[in-house]
């Protein structure tokens, strides 16, 4: 009896960690192989050389070459 109240509590508490993180990843997307938060503020320059994006935790800088590959990749984490 002990062993399947054991064996229910950890399914439950191994649910719940799942459960959770998979909440953290809502509100997400993907800019050149960075994730950042779907409301972040993204500019991108007329020639579309530069990048620089900035959501509530991080800042990016991004440098493509002009074949569009990309040259220098800076993230910046902000501190609070």
């Amino acid at each position: 009896m002990k062993v399947v109240k054991f064996l229910m509590l950890a399914f439950a508490l191994s649910f719940t960690i799942i459960s959770c993180r998979e909440e953290e990843k809502k509100g997400t997307m993907e800019v050149e192989g960075v994730e950042v938060e779907e409301d972040a503020n993204v500019d991108v320059s007329d020639d579309g050389e530069k990048i620089e994006i900035e959501d509530s935790e991080k800042e990016v800088k991004i440098k493509k070459d002009e074949n569009g590959n990309i040259e220098k990749k800076k993230v910046e984490y902000k501190n609070d």
